[in-house]
């Protein structure tokens, strides 16, 4: 299951002028903004904390090491008074993302879906030799491993399926009664004990 939308709230990757310019970028899209109104800490506290880092900033150019120091201190404290204002559009979204967007904070990227899809059809045919059948699916996403099931005419709920467990997608059935018509199917496996069924399909086997 992914889990909900929500912005980044770490700025230590940041270069110094990118977090100047990043945090200045939230701050004009938060004020006014009826999303998350009443931010806390307030966007005064936020504003301050950014205006003595840009000051701090400047200074420290001339590589002194006390203006350094100090700038490193102001940068500490932006970056928490910015945190805490991303914890706070965070909670007030509630997994929201279009109310997330428009806060000015990067969106957190949406890990990719591990949910493991069906099979499909299974495409039947009879194989080289006498009593073969042969049965492959598509490749379904999230697919690890296969277990390729052969039961013989008639399909009841009580039919006792043989299993062939597979890392491929495709399979040959061996010592078939030539003549008989047999079910097949396959059991994709994935991650996390996942399975998913292609639909069934029957054949006669030569």
């Amino acid at each position: 299951m992914n889990s909900k939308p929500r912005v980044l709230i770490n700025f230590s990757d940041y270069r110094d002028d990118a977090l100047e310019n990043k945090a200045e970028s939230i701050l004009q899209m938060m004020t006014g903004n009826v999303n998350f109104s009443d931010p806390i800490p307030p966007l005064t506290v936020v504003q301050g904390a950014l205006t003595a880092y840009s000051e701090a900033l400047v200074s420290a150019a001339t590589k002194d090491l006390a203006k350094v120091a100090a700038k490193n201190a102001y940068r500490k404290n932006l970056e928490l008074q910015l945190n805490q204002l991303g914890m706070f559009v965070n909670y007030v979204a509630n997994g929201d993302a279009a109310k997330l967007a428009t806060s000015g904070f990067t969106m957190a990227k949406t890990p990719a879906s591990n949910q493991l899809e069906s099979p499909g059809n299974v495409t039947l045919s009879n194989g080289v030799n006498t009593g073969e059948l042969q049965n492959k699916v598509a490749v379904p996403k999230g697919a690890k491993s296969y277990l390729h099931q052969i039961t013989a005419d008639p399909l009841t709920e009580n039919s006792t399926w043989q299993s062939i467990a597979s890392s491929r997608s495709s399979n040959t059935f061996t010592n078939l009664q030539p003549g008989k018509k047999y079910w097949v199917r396959v059991a994709a496996i994935g991650t996390k004990e996942q399975v998913a069924y292609s639909n069934v399909a029957s054949q006669y086997v030569q």
